[in-house]
C-alpha cells in the first residue's frame, strides 16, 4: 500500500541549497527561516540524511510570504546547479541528449523526493513530460510545484542552452498576477488552472546530440545513483513504521510499544531513530489516518462512518474533528468535492 500513499515523504537535502541562495538574493535570512520551518541545515551536506516533504513545503510557503513574490518557486529553480541533484545531475550531463536526460530523472525522481513521480510520452512529433507531486500537505504549496518542475527545466537549460523551448506548458496552479517569469521559464504558451503539471517539447529539439554525452561516464553515475535509491527505499524505518501503522489501524489507534516490537526494537529506540528521520511515531499515525482518509473518501460507497472504523477510530465524530483540523473541510465537505 505505500506504493499509492504519501507517507511522511522526503526530499534530497541539497535542494535547499538553490533556495537558499534565491532568499539571499531577496535579503531574507535563510538560515533563521531554515530554523522557523524545522529544516537542520547542519544536514543538509550530508546525503545519507533526507528533509521531511511537509517541512520543505513549509519552507517554500513561508518564502512566499517573506519575499513577497509569487514566482519564488521559479526563482529558487534558477539556482540550480546540476551537482546539487548529485550523481543525477552528472547523469544527466554525461546524457547523450536531452530524453536520454530526462529519463533518467523519471528513473531517479525518487532520489530527489520520493513524493514526485515523472512520466515521459510521445505524441507524433512531440514528447509530453508529466509531473506528479505527493498529496501532502492537505493544502498545496504552489512555490514548491514550481521549485520541481522548474528543477527540470533549469536541467534542459544547462544543457541545450536557452534555446531549447518548450511548446506548451500546462500547470496545475492557479493563474498568477504578473505570469511574465513563468512565461520567461516555459514560453509564452503556458497555461494555469490545469488539472495536471505538464511541459511539451518537439522530439527533434530534445534528441539534439550533446557535446558533453559521456556513455562510461553515464552508466557509472547511473549505478551510483541506483545504489542510493535502493538503499533510501530499503532502509528507511518511517516507510517500515508507516507500513505498520497502516495495517493495524483497522483495530485501533496503532501503539508505539507494540510496533516496536514488530520491528524487534525497544520503544526507547524507536522513538530515537524516528527522530533521526525528523519525524516521530504520533506524526506517521496522524499521516497515515490523513492519507487514507483521502484515499477512502475518494471512493464511491465508503461512508464516513466506515471511513473512520477503518482508521481506527472509536467515534465517527472524533475523525470527524481531525479531519477537519488537518484540511480545512469536513468530511462530508471533502466527499463532495471529491467523488
Amino acid at each position: 500500500m505505500l506504493d499509492t500513499l504519501n507517507i511522511q515523504n522526503s526530499m534530497l537535502p541539497t535542494l535547499i541549497h538553490p533556495v537558499a541562495r534565491a532568499l539571499r538574493l531577496y535579503g531574507v535570512d535563510a538560515q533563521a527561516l531554515f530554523i522557523e520551518v524545522g529544516i537542520d541545515s547542519s544536514a543538509t551536506g550530508v546525503p545519507t540524511q533526507r528533509i521531511p516533504q511537509s517541512r520543505f513545503s513549509a519552507l517554500m510557503g513561508r518564502a512566499v510570504e517573506l519575499t513577497g513574490d509569487e514566482a519564488f518557486g521559479l526563482a529558487a529553480a534558477r539556482q540550480l546547479q546540476p551537482q546539487i541533484l548529485l550523481a543525477l545531475g552528472l547523469s544527466w550531463l554525461a546524457s547523450d541528449t536531452v530524453y536520454d536526460g530526462l529519463r533518467r530523472m523519471v528513473r531517479f525522481a525518487r532520489c530527489l523526493s520520493t513524493g514526485v513521480e515523472i512520466h515521459l510520452e510521445e505524441e507524433g512529433e512531440l514528447l509530453h513530460a508529466w509531473l506528479y507531486g505527493s498529496l501532502y500537505p492537505p493544502r498545496p504549496v504552489f512555490a514548491g510545484r514550481d521549485y520541481g518542475i522548474g528543477i527540470v527545466m533549469q536541467m534542459c537549460v544547462h544543457t541545450l542552452g536557452e534555446e531549447l523551448r518548450a511548446v506548451e506548458a500546462r500547470l496545475a496552479r492557479p493563474a498568477p498576477h504578473n505570469p511574465e517569469p513563468w512565461q520567461r521559464m516555459f514560453g509564452p504558451t503556458v497555461r494555469f488552472d490545469s488539472a495536471d503539471t505538464r511541459v511539451t517539447w518537439r522530439l527533434a529539439d530534445v534528441e539534439q546530440p550533446l557535446v558533453s554525452g559521456d556513455p562510461a561516464l553515464a552508466r557509472v553515475t547511473d549505478e551510483r545513483a541506483q545504489a542510493y535509491l535502493d538503499n533510501l527505499l530499503s532502509n528507511s524505518l518511517t516507510r517500515n513504521v508507516a507500513n505498520i501503522i497502516i495495517q493495524e489501524l483497522p483495530d485501533g489507534a496503532p501503539a508505539q510499544d507494540r510496533v516496536a516490537q514488530a520491528l524487534k526494537l525497544s520503544s526507547r529506540t524507536l522513538q530515537r531513530r524516528l527522530a533521526h528521520e525528523n519525524t516521530t511515531f504520533s506524526e506517521l499515525v496522524s499521516e497515515a489516518r490523513l492519507e487514507l482518509a483521502r484515499a477512502y473518501l475518494g471512493q464511491q460507497g465508503k461512508s464516513v462512518v466506515e471511513t473512520a472504523y477503518l482508521l481506527g477510530y472509536s467515534e465517527p465524530s472524533t475523525f470527524s474533528r481531525a479531519f477537519k483540523s488537518w484540511t480545512g473541510q469536513s468530511p462530508v465537505q471533502y466527499c463532495a468535492a471529491h467523488r
